[in-house]
């Protein structure tokens, strides 16, 4: 049902634009983008982009609405040439536009349908503690998560005849022959394997995952430089706008210290860097501690540059001087960086790689208070370390534009 409903979206979409397009410049596109929406179903169906379609990361649905967008414009071009259609800057932007409508229009049947996902994961064991914040992940793409203390347990109260889409998470230290055997009929996936593929998280207790977690191959280093200065251009006149702003309320309202603030950070390698902010908060405010919510020693204009984050924007400085990247892992405060070292296993493997102004961990978890957090936020940037691609790295620009939007800085 629901691949019939991704294939209606695939189909009403184009001819629906077509339409509008038709009565606007008084001529008929519709032939075309009928053949456009018939060709998006059979390439989507030949490539199985609509199998579970409503399981996959939003960085995998970039990639499929760009794989699916870019051909069908190539056979579009072939079409219009091969009858002699002109085309305009009006049929162009619609062939930009009919992927990101239909990937949005996906997501609002997502939030509208309580039963898109009848998926079952039901994890077995108490090797890893899941977190609250995990757990509303997993049921936010509307699986059905139960827990059992150990298989006598998962045996008696599930019924073995899974569906296909149905999985069992053993959370346990080593399974035994019995347990092996007994789920060898059924689709069952190893805690650090769960935690990849569906929590996007490095499993840190499992050694084995470090092995294949490297520095970015060249390639990866040329895009992510375009993704850095495309950023800078884009971000230094808010930059000096913001920054003009805090000058003059710093000096109305008498507060001493310059506008920048800098504060020692590890980067790659644990090098250590100055990185820049605007100084919203009083001086030495640093010795007190990480911020907190409703924080007294903010300046009481700087609350809303917060809120929006607008206080990191001279990273960008950072990132001219090769320091940081505009993605990464959080470049960690050398105080508190240390003290995550002694106290969380593997920790500078973060390291490996320049830090980033914003990252998975920032958009997917919550503000990090403690050592516990910290280790959530280490399992999400060794995830981004060891499955970096394109479509992560847009996807998490996407998603930061949200945070921001929601204003939930402090």
């Amino acid at each position: 049902m629901i691949k019939f409903y991704l294939i209606l979206i695939d189909i009403i979409v184009p001819i629906l634009l077509g339409y509008i397009i038709t009565l606007l410049l008084s001529v008929s596109y519709l032939n075309a983008y009928i053949i456009y929406s018939l060709t998006s179903v059979i390439f989507s169906i030949i490539n199985s982009f609509y199998e579970n379609y409503y399981s996959k990361h939003f960085s995998e649905k970039l990639r499929i609405s760009f794989i699916t967008g870019s051909s069908l414009i190539f056979f579009q071009l072939i079409y219009y040439s091969y009858y002699n259609i002109s085309i305009n800057i009006i049929i162009v932007l619609s062939w930009i536009f009919i992927p990101i409508i239909i990937i949005l229009i996906r997501y609002f049947f997502k939030i509208t349908n309580k039963s898109i996902n009848n998926s079952n994961i039901s994890i077995i064991g108490n090797l890893y503690k899941f977190t609250d914040h995990e757990i509303k992940l997993l049921t936010n793409k509307q699986f059905k998560v139960y827990f059992y203390d150990d298989l006598s347990q998962f045996l008696k109260k599930i019924d073995i005849n899974f569906k296909e889409s149905d999985i069992a998470v053993i959370n346990m230290n080593t399974p035994t022959t019995q347990v092996t055997k007994l789920l060898s009929s059924i689709n069952t996936i190893s805690l650090s394997e769960f935690m990849e593929n569906y929590l996007r998280k490095i499993y840190i207790d499992d050694k084995a995952v470090f092995n294949n977690i490297n520095e970015y191959k060249k390639t990866d280093l040329i895009f992510k430089r375009l993704v850095d200065y495309t950023a800078v251009l884009i971000l230094l006149p808010l930059l000096i706008i913001v920054s003009i702003y805090v000058i003059i309320m710093k000096r109305y309202k008498g507060y001493k210290g310059n506008f920048i603030y800098t504060q020692l950070r590890h980067g790659k390698n644990q090098n250590v860097f100055s990185l820049c902010k605007l100084r919203t908060m009083h001086i030495d405010s640093d010795l007190q501690g990480n911020t907190i919510k409703n924080d007294k020693r903010i300046y009481s204009f700087a609350k809303s540059l917060r809120k929006f984050r607008l206080d990191e924007l001279p990273q960008i400085i950072n990132i001219i001087r090769g320091d940081m990247h505009l993605v990464g892992p959080r470049a960690e405060w050398v105080k508190l960086s240390d003290e995550y070292s002694e106290n969380i296993d593997n920790y500078i493997l973060r390291n490996i790689v320049s830090p980033g102004i914003t990252g998975l961990a920032q958009v997917l978890y919550q503000y990090g208070f403690d050592i516990d957090d910290s280790r959530q936020k280490l399992m999400y940037e060794l995830y981004y370390i060891k499955n970096w691609t394109v479509w992560l790295e847009l996807e998490i620009c996407i998603k930061t534009i949200v945070v921001i939007l929601d204003k939930k800085g402090f």
